[in-house]
């Protein structure tokens, strides 16, 4: 087996290992992110051949955050029941069967066991085409069930230090587009997607679309996702980890740039312990 310098990470607490992270605050962070995490090969409805274009991590909630994804990218459906509806997880419609409680259950459980650790829920899409989704059930439930541990917006300029000494419980991000129905003082506003614009899209295409949006200026700090993921119409999803390995290892100047690094299969690549010494490293150049 290849050594790798990142092997001896532990992905089940690496923010917390991450020497003098106190300094940085969340919108400094560079966070391994799952693209559509609630479409698995071990969800319910998991199927090879149409599963080939709609999946695209390797198995559940508990399981990514475990192995060190932090930031999530979620698309939400709804169906109307009594007395309450069920929020799903689809890709472009397709539904996974994993639901909303799901995760809220991983995230608990996995808060509980490592409580320094930081989570961002980016609810990317909520919405199913044309079919209704009641914001005002979704605001509740998520109120109700990680309320406590949501991390005000008004708070985005303390650094984790400070975070950490005001609070032992509040380690969630929940980001969402802007709803009426939706209690501001515990959401985010949306996270800025940047993806290549194309659902078709090789390696070379998408390497020029990292390259120019890493070139283009941005003014401020700030959550946002580089959606770094290839498709092609025969393969589906293509196997880009040793790609990943090399655009963002942390020698290379574009994980410095990054804020949210968005993958398919993100455990297949060494883009958790990437963002750990990145991390470390920005952490060192901050004064004291």
């Amino acid at each position: 087996m290849t050594y790798s310098p990142t092997s001896n990470v532990d992905k089940q607490c690496w923010m917390t290992n991450v020497p003098d992270i106190s300094r940085l605050r969340l919108i400094d962070l560079i966070w391994p992110g799952t693209h559509n995490a609630g479409m698995d090969k071990k969800a319910p409805n998991y199927e090879v051949i149409i599963g080939n274009w709609t999946t695209c991590q390797n198995d559940s909630f508990a399981w990514q955050l475990a192995n060190g994804a932090r930031a999530l990218d979620l698309r939400l459906g709804y169906t109307p029941g009594s007395p309450k509806g069920t929020f799903y997880f689809h890709h472009n419609g397709y539904q996974s069967y994993r639901v909303l409680e799901e995760l809220i259950d991983a995230v608990n459980a996995f808060l509980d066991r490592n409580p320094d650790e930081f989570i961002v829920l980016d609810f990317h899409q909520l919405g199913d085409d044309e079919k209704p989704f009641d914001y005002r059930q979704f605001n509740d439930l998520l109120v109700q069930r990680l309320g406590p541990r949501a991390i005000s917006q008004d708070d985005e300029e303390k650094t984790i230090g400070e975070l950490k000494a005001a609070s032992s419980k509040k380690r969630v991000v929940l980001a969402s587009r802007v709803s009426v129905e939706l209690d501001m003082d515990y959401f985010w506003s949306s996270t800025p997607h940047r993806w290549s614009g194309s659902r078709l899209t090789d390696v070379d295409d998408l390497r020029r679309h990292i390259a120019k949006t890493l070139d283009t200026p941005r003014f401020g700090a700030y959550l946002w996702s580089l959606t770094a993921t290839s498709y092609t119409f025969l393969g589906g999803p293509v196997d880009i980890k040793q790609h990943i390995n090399t655009w963002f290892h942390p020698h290379q100047d574009w994980i410095s740039q990054c804020s949210i690094i968005s993958t398919d299969f993100f455990d297949e690549s060494e883009i958790v312990g990437y963002c750990w010494v990145a991390n470390s490293m920005k952490a060192a150049s901050q004064p004291v």
